[in-house]
């Protein structure tokens, strides 16, 4: 796993989010309210301390790449701890981010977690 530094220090966790969890094929074609766009989700202290505004982009970086994604802040995330889903790479390309480790045994990929840097997007 990436360790923490100065230059990365936050640890990025990736999952699934409940509606996009068995692909959607049974429920994308129903609205739902657990449905949102891809977004960094954010403790509210990472907000205030990175000076953030819930939508503002920032860009996501990693030791093997970056991406930029809107800001969203969840009070059930810990300071230090970000979370970004992996469903819709063509709003967010999450697995750029991560490590291509595999585990010995079970030939799974790593792509979990890793530790990762952000900074506002400048305007343009």
């Amino acid at each position: 796993m990436d360790q923490l530094d100065e230059q990365y220090p936050l640890r990025l966790t990736i999952g699934r989010k409940l509606d996009s969890f068995n692909t959607g094929v049974q429920t994308g074609l129903y609205d739902s309210p657990l449905r949102r766009a891809e977004a960094l989700d954010l403790s509210p202290e990472d907000g205030q301390h990175y000076q953030l505004h819930e939508g503002e982009k920032v860009r996501v970086s990693s030791r093997r790449g970056s991406v930029v994604a809107p800001v969203r802040f969840d009070p059930g995330l810990r300071p230090g701890l970000a979370f970004l889903t992996m469903h819709f790479h063509e709003q967010v390309a999450t697995n750029n981010l991560t490590i291509d480790a595999v585990d010995p045994k079970s030939g799974t990929s790593e792509f979990k977690a890793t530790a990762i840097r952000i900074e506002k997007c400048r305007e343009e």
